[in-house]
């Protein structure tokens, strides 16, 4: 809705000398109308799909008085400010009818001609106001859900950070423990990353963070799976719902696909090229194992990965089922 004059306003009103007169007033203040005898017509009109943007109506017509008009709108979520015309002896049923939804009312008599584009006028100002209050909170709370996003994302590679692994491992545990289900860790990491930043520059090692993140991201499918920075050069994978065999064959791909990226390391001593090492655990969780237990099982399972010559994968054995 513009705050200009050129407004969709509809009129319904029965008495036709009454309707000729409003349409009048309306039209020479520069508004579009639209008229109806009775509130009926009025209300197949919006329902028609006609973008009004103010209805002025009268209380007492043939088929659907004003109130029923306010009810049968309102009902229908149609939130279009309303101005109800009444007579003198009709003041107690414009006041159920603000009660009932009408923005404003006023009094058929000698003044209308200055009473109703007023009316008009303030509700319309009321109304734009009310709308920007709610594109205000509206555009507010797209706003803090972008930074709750952000907050879960690392900055520098794009991938879900630690925090978002923190709090994600923790629900999907929970999952496992309800559904009786397996729950697979990866633990990644770099191998001679600090070599790396010492041949080619720590700008160069951001741009291999970046490029091993991308890599391991795209290798998982499923919308459950996540890979997540864990620190420094160190990423983890969650995997709900997959075994020890799945999750190492997983591991073993993102190590394949990262081999055929062949991002140059002069630095290590098991390639030419950048390779990861991998730790692999899984649980069908009992309820005596914790959380900690997997990560430690995946991080023992990493150490060994390197202890062994790195760029390779070494699995944790499941921990039985009490």
């Amino acid at each position: 809705m513009s705050a200009e004059k050129n407004l969709k306003i509809l009129v319904a009103e029965d008495d036709n000398f009454t309707r000729d007169v409003i349409e009048e007033i309306l039209i020479s203040n520069n508004y579009d109308v639209v008229t109806s005898a009775d509130g009926l017509f009025a209300l197949q009109k919006i329902n028609d799909g006609n973008n009004f943007d103010l209805i002025v109506s009268d209380m007492d017509m043939p088929n659907m008085n004003g109130l029923e008009l306010i009810n049968n709108i309102r009902k229908d979520g149609i939130d279009i400010p309303v101005v109800i015309l009444t007579g003198n002896q009709e003041v107690k049923i414009a006041i159920e009818a603000l009660k009932n939804g009408a923005n404003d009312y006023i009094i058929k008599d000698e003044n209308i001609s200055d009473t109703l584009i007023m009316s008009i006028e303030q509700v319309i100002e009321t109304y734009l106001l009310k709308l920007e209050n709610i594109r205000l909170v509206e555009e507010l709370a797209r706003k803090n859900q972008e930074l709750e996003r952000l907050s879960y994302l690392d900055g520098l590679t794009g991938i879900p950070n630690r925090r978002y692994f923190d709090q994600t491992i923790r629900q999907e545990w929970n999952r496992a423990l309800r559904e009786e289900s397996s729950l697979a860790l990866v633990l990644i990491d770099i191998d001679f990353f600090k070599v790396y930043n010492d041949v080619y520059g720590h700008q160069s090692g951001d741009q291999c963070l970046q490029r091993v993140a991308q890599c391991l991201s795209q290798t998982l499918h499923r919308s459950s799976d996540f890979v997540a920075r864990y620190g420094g050069e160190e990423f983890v994978a969650v995997l709900p719902k997959t075994s020890i065999a799945e999750a190492e064959t997983l591991a073993n791909k993102m190590r394949y696909n990262l081999a055929e990226q062949e991002l140059e390391h002069k630095g290590s001593n098991v390639a030419k090229h950048v390779t990861i090492s991998v730790g692999v655990s899984c649980f069908t969780p009992p309820e005596s194992s914790t959380i900690d237990q997997l990560i430690s099982d995946a991080d023992e399972a990493l150490y060994s990965a390197k202890r062994n010559g790195r760029n390779q994968v070494c699995c944790c054995a499941p921990s039985p089922t009490l």
